[in-house]
């Protein structure tokens, strides 16, 4: 799991070489972090080993395959085509409902009514809001723009 991070922080790191040097402050940092992660991930994996707490056995399981890397991953492929589409607020606020939903129903194994739906609303909204103060209004950083709206 730490070489996918660092693998995916390095291509990300390249894709962000085209920004100019303000907007690109934020996602180098994120992409440093990723990267930073994956190799802890990694060290905490050898670590572990050594002392025998953990077998270098692999745990991939067809649960985790499809809860936490299919479902999670096609949440993300959508977010980024609809990011193409719709621009940074409209995908975010999909990437923030779809995430709360699913997280909920995965902790708490509750299916969706409209109680929670709306407390569903009411987080993306405020979520949403939020990044637009700091990013737009605040910052003043460029967000990507999908084709629907140019």
């Amino acid at each position: 799991m730490g070489a996918v991070w660092i693998i995916f922080s390095i291509v990300a790191y390249t894709q962000i070489g085209g920004l100019p040097a303000q907007s690109a402050l934020f996602p180098k940092v994120i992409v440093y972090g990723i990267g930073i992660t994956g190799v802890l991930i990694i060290i905490d994996s050898l670590v572990k080993v050594k002392k025998g707490i953990k077998t270098d056995e692999s745990t991939l399981t067809k649960s985790v395959l499809v809860f936490q890397i299919l479902i999670p991953g096609s949440l993300l492929f959508i977010t980024y085509n609809l990011l193409t589409v719709f621009g940074f607020y409209v995908s975010g606020f999909f990437l923030i409902m779809a995430v709360f939903f699913y997280q909920t129903y995965r902790a708490n194994n509750t299916k969706m009514n409209l109680r929670h739906f709306l407390r569903g609303l009411i987080f993306a909204t405020l979520n949403i809001a939020t990044m637009y103060i700091i990013f737009t209004v605040l910052l003043g950083l460029p967000v990507p723009r999908g084709s629907f709206f140019n």
